[in-house]
């Protein structure tokens, strides 16, 4: 009797080793793939993470790129106002070719941009510019925005280029980004490209298409307010960078033409079309892949 208790009890706990396998096994390994989705989805969000420059010992929150190299933080001072500070980076090709650019919002149609590129003498230029399209050079723009220099933070050689900058008076809402809409994340953009800039030596260079990649990035601007903001500022140039003769006055609410609607079409096409190549750059889609 004794047995037979026995041997019923192991066959009913086998028996429930066995259920629970088959059971509770295929949950797991279903659930698996969500997990490992919902990090992707992450990366793909294109953030801003922190990020403290160990040469100005500056902090950011800054978007990088892995497969393009390109990156920008922002810093913000605690009470925003019309000013942030920021820095650029992204490799350049042979012969220090290229130029790379951020915008205030993810459309790079309107809003105000800013490209830097390097100079003949080996120095790091910079200029406003508003684009009406996304094939052509967007032109040089002058406004109330000025840009001043930090030459600690900013450096060139032939393959990467670094530049950091205060730029003074350039939130404002008719921009693209205003003072208001910096208490959470905010979308910006960004552009690279590797072809040689006509008349470097100029602040109105030629800017060739973007072919290494474009697209937006979540900037947490909220996370993007310090209190050393001003210790910091104070290590710009005291002189604004001049425009030159030819910069015509930045236009508010200027678009690429055509309605909206249309224009949503041609950034598909255009970005599907031209702009994915070798580094992951492109539409919005392949552009989100090349985010950190």
């Amino acid at each position: 009797m004794v047995y037979n208790l026995r041997s019923f009890f192991n066959t009913a706990l086998i028996t429930s080793i066995t259920l629970f396998t088959f059971i509770a096994l295929p949950l797991t390994i279903r659930a698996a793939p969500t997990t490992h989705s919902a990090v992707l989805d992450a990366r793909n969000n294109g953030a801003t993470t922190a990020f403290t420059d160990p040469v100005t010992n500056i902090s950011f929150q800054r978007f990088f790129g892995a497969k393009s190299g390109f990156a920008f933080g922002i810093a913000l001072p605690q009470s925003p106002n019309d000013s942030f500070i920021g820095q650029t980076s992204f490799p350049l090709a042979s012969g220090a070719a290229g130029w790379g650019d951020w915008s205030l919002t993810s459309d790079m149609k309107g809003p105000l941009l800013m490209a830097a590129w390097a100079s003949p003498d080996g120095q790091v230029l910079s200029s406003f510019r508003q684009a009406a399209n996304e094939d052509d050079n967007p032109p040089e723009v002058t406004g109330k925005f000025s840009v001043r220099p930090i030459a600690s933070g900013t450096s060139v050689n032939g393959s990467f280029l670094t530049y950091t900058f205060l730029c003074q008076g350039c939130l404002d809402a008719s921009f693209g980004l205003g003072a208001a809409d910096t208490a959470g994340t905010f979308e910006m953009g960004w552009a690279l490209g590797d072809k040689a800039v006509g008349n470097p030596g100029s602040s109105a260079a030629v800017l060739n298409f973007h072919n290494v990649g474009f697209g937006g990035f979540d900037a947490d601007l909220q996370a993007a307010r310090f209190a050393d903001f001003d210790a910091w500022a104070a290590l710009a140039s005291p002189t604004p960078l001049a425009p030159s003769a030819g910069a015509t006055a930045f236009a508010p609410g200027k678009a690429g033409g055509g309605d909206d609607d249309d224009d949503d079409d041609d950034d598909k096409k255009k970005g599907d079309k031209k702009g994915g190549d070798k580094k992951g750059g492109g539409s919005g889609d392949d552009s989100d892949d090349d985010d950190d």
